[in-house]
């Protein structure tokens, strides 16, 4: 690691196509396949100076919720590990934003092994990522815990369950409490009737007799 006791604020970004001269001359200086990574250039986070030339860069291909960390070059001269954690923070970032479950990494320096822990031979099995190699020796980073991703889903499905059997009982109770108004309404009625009936019999018998008697002429 280089020593350089005035390192700025360094905060790294997306590179653009606009950054393609800068990354050339990076990996030129590094050793790196320049004329191959120019094709994802938009897959790289790098850190640029104050004239917006890169000073660090690393590249983040994706395949569904798999990420590959790869292809890191920093300019000589610097705090390697200080533009590496700047690399690292926007780098969980932007794997969050794409839905990256898991990242993968074949970077061997100090600091990405400090990060990263070395996968285990079963999850190099299950990787069907377009860059898995079950031979290389992975190492791999979490992003979201899946037991605890479980538990929220669980913890979710037995609200929504909560939710949706206190809405079937309070309608169950909204047509409990109808039915009892159309009830108490049927009885109110019946009573109405049964009361004009008596006072009819009792206070206009005369009336009744009549009415009575076309009944039985009909």
């Amino acid at each position: 690691m280089h020593d350089s006791p005035n390192e700025p604020d360094l905060r790294a970004r997306r590179a653009t196509v606009d950054d393609l001269p800068g990354l050339h001359a990076l990996w030129q200086r590094v050793g790196l396949p320049w004329d191959e990574l120019e094709r994802f250039v938009t897959e790289f986070i790098l850190v640029p100076n104050d004239d917006g030339l890169p000073l660090a860069a690393i590249g983040l291909q994706a395949d569904a919720d798999q990420g590959l960390v790869h292809s890191e070059a920093i300019l000589p001269g610097h705090d390697d590990d200080v533009l590496r954690a700047a690399l690292w923070q926007r780098l969980q970032i932007i794997a969050r934003n794409q839905g990256i479950a898991r990242l993968w990494t074949l970077e061997d320096a100090s600091f990405w092994q400090a990060v990263f822990q070395p996968a285990p031979g079963p999850d190099k099995d299950a990787l069907k990522a377009v860059f898995a190699d079950p031979t290389a020796s992975w190492w791999t980073f979490s992003l979201r815990d899946p037991a605890r991703a479980q538990r929220l889903l669980d913890e979710r499905m037995a609200m929504w369950e909560a939710h949706r059997q206190a809405d079937a009982t309070h309608f169950s109770d909204t047509i409990a409490r109808i039915r009892q108004f159309a009830f108490v309404i049927a009885g109110l009625v019946i009573l109405m009737m049964v009361g004009m009936v008596v006072y009819v019999v009792i206070r206009r018998p005369d009336a009744f007799q009549s009415i009575l008697g076309r009944f039985q002429q009909r």
